[in-house]
């Protein structure tokens, strides 16, 4: 405003200056409680904290005023002792790095995150420890348990699942089919319905194991520590028979599922395995916030079925041999058998920066306790004394060898029994089934006899059989010690032919005569 009077002084009335954007916010900011007491309480998230939550995105994008939105009116204080106000931030910091610690722990520690991360650590263990030759092929379905029981459950019978149509139909019933030579199904099993689990496993797992004997698949399946019952399996640390418990009224249809033929083909490994070290991270400048994992403790490790150990070490014997045998056992004098060096093995606090041994197991087994676990038809997993290797000892089928036998030849006859039901022997008859198999399919695409399809099977069987044993390498040649093959038709279906295969190995395998007889049938692809 001015006066316009000549004879007047002028005088200038001018509106004050606006302050600066930053200063405006530090105004503002000082006006309002100190955001850090909103953060470090917590109450910056949910329903009810919307203002703080948008006060902490403004602090984040307005650096200018980010000291004073952080202690608001004890920010002018902090400002003139630089010392303690960069002591007062450290401290901050440090609380800011435990809060998100604490979070990424709820995260990481619960129990459906830790079961997953542990499958895929598990499957990507595996998928890097495939050789390169290219023999080896690794396929995996998705699948939870509820939805593999669901399936087999609603199926009029176990060939017609959308699993059998999966494993089997897929690869024998369509020409170019690859039959599969083991599978590792990624569940934890138990004998009865329980809290978190109403699948009925005993019924899944005989449908199962009569999937993986029609295709000629040995499958390997985890235990849950509710089959023994307990809650997990360092609870068995001290039991001296961990099965004794199997002889319960509750585990009579366990005892049937084992008394099946068809369960040759199926394995239960225990226990967990130890996927990865909880996290211990070092100092990184460009994110500038570290993270170590607050809980050792074992239910906040990530673990997984030892299935895939299994795999390892049957896909080690069999491109070494062309033959799944040398999967278990230790042999001090060459690299092989049923070892596995190679897994992230637990470390303490008081360990050296090269660890100190300890296996990735959550339970360390015994002799005694291993040996009854064997007996039972598990196949456990146990620790090399004095290292962190793990071992498979011993490969067994869930099958309970039958033991009824009578007559002058009854020793032998309970002996043949048990190595039967060897793992590693199933996997090694399977595969000599495929081929038969495979052959069989397209001779009888071709239209060919029963009698024709018989003797060029036998023609071939006869290329790998020697009643002669030699050296080594004339064994992994002639890994038969006799071979046996019949073939009829089908009276009751027309091209469809049923097969009869009797098959005794001797390469690297117990030094007892044991012939396996195996029954399938033959059809052109696209039936039967």
């Amino acid at each position: 405003m001015t006066n316009t009077d000549d004879n007047s002084d002028a005088t200038v009335i001018r509106r004050p200056a606006a302050p600066a954007a930053g200063d405006k916010a530090r105004q503002d900011s000082s006006h309002q409680p100190p955001l850090r007491d909103a953060v470090l309480s917590g109450a910056f998230f949910g329903t009810g904290q919307e203002d703080n939550a948008r006060r902490v995105a403004v602090m984040l994008t307005r650096t200018e005023c980010i000291l004073d939105t952080w202690f608001g009116d004890r920010a002018p204080v902090l400002r003139a002792d630089t010392t303690a106000l960069a002591a007062r931030i450290e401290r901050d910091i440090v609380t800011l790095d435990r809060m998100i610690a604490r979070q990424l722990d709820a995260i990481v520690h619960h129990a459906r995150m830790r079961r997953l991360e542990g499958s895929w650590r598990a499957l990507d263990w595996l998928a890097v420890s495939l050789p390169l030759s290219g023999r080896i092929k690794l396929r995996f379905l998705d699948l939870t348990w509820q939805e593999v029981c669901r399936d087999l459950e609603r199926a009029t019978a176990f060939d017609q699942s959308h699993l059998f149509r999966q494993i089997y139909e897929q690869e024998f019933g369509i020409a170019g089919g690859e039959p599969f030579g083991l599978l590792v199904a990624d569940y934890e099993i138990r004998h009865r319905p329980g809290p978190g689990a109403p699948t009925d496993d005993i019924s899944a797992l005989m449908a199962l194991s009569q999937v993986a004997a029609a295709a000629f698949a040995p499958l390997v399946v985890g235990a849950s520590p509710a089959l023994f019952g307990v809650d997990d399996f360092g609870a068995l640390s001290g039991v001296p028979d961990p099965v004794a418990v199997m002889a319960a009224v509750d585990y009579q249809r366990w005892k049937k599922l084992r008394a099946q033929s068809d369960t040759r083909f199926l394995s239960v490994t225990l226990p967990r395995v130890t996927m990865r070290r909880p996290w211990n991270e070092t100092l990184h400048q460009a994110r500038g916030f570290r993270y170590r994992e607050g809980s050792g403790a074992a239910d906040t490790r990530v673990w997984s079925t030892a299935g895939y150990l299994v795999a390892a070490c049957a896909i080690r014997a069999f491109e070494a041999y062309s033959w799944p045998a040398d999967m278990r056992g230790y042999d001090m004098d060459r690299e092989g058998g049923g070892v596995i060096d190679t897994l992230a093995q637990p470390l303490a606090s008081i360990d050296p920066p090269e660890g100190n041994g300890r296996p990735a197991l959550d339970l360390i087994l015994t002799d005694r306790q291993e040996r009854a676990l064997v007996a039972a038809g598990f196949m456990p997993v146990s620790a090399i004394p004095f290292g962190g290797e793990l071992l498979i000892g011993t490969a067994r089928s869930l099958q309970q060898p039958d033991t009824g036998y009578s007559g002058p030849n009854k020793g032998e006859a309970i002996a043949n029994s048990r190595l039967s039901a060897q793992f590693n022997s199933i996997l090694c008859v399977s595969r000599f089934s495929h081929y038969l198999k495979v052959m069989g399919r397209d001779m009888t695409g071709a239209f060919m006899t029963a009698t024709e399809i018989q003797d060029r099977l036998r023609r071939w069987l006869a290329r790998y059989t020697t009643a002669n044993p030699g050296s080594m390498e004339t064994l992994a040649l002639y890994p038969l010690r006799q071979a046996e093959v019949s073939v009829a038709d089908d009276l009751a279906r027309p091209g469809v032919f049923s097969c009869v295969i009797h098959l005794e190995p001797h390469f690297q395998l117990d030094d007892v005569a044991v012939t396996f007889r195996l029954v399938t049938e033959l059809s052109a692809p696209g039936r039967g």
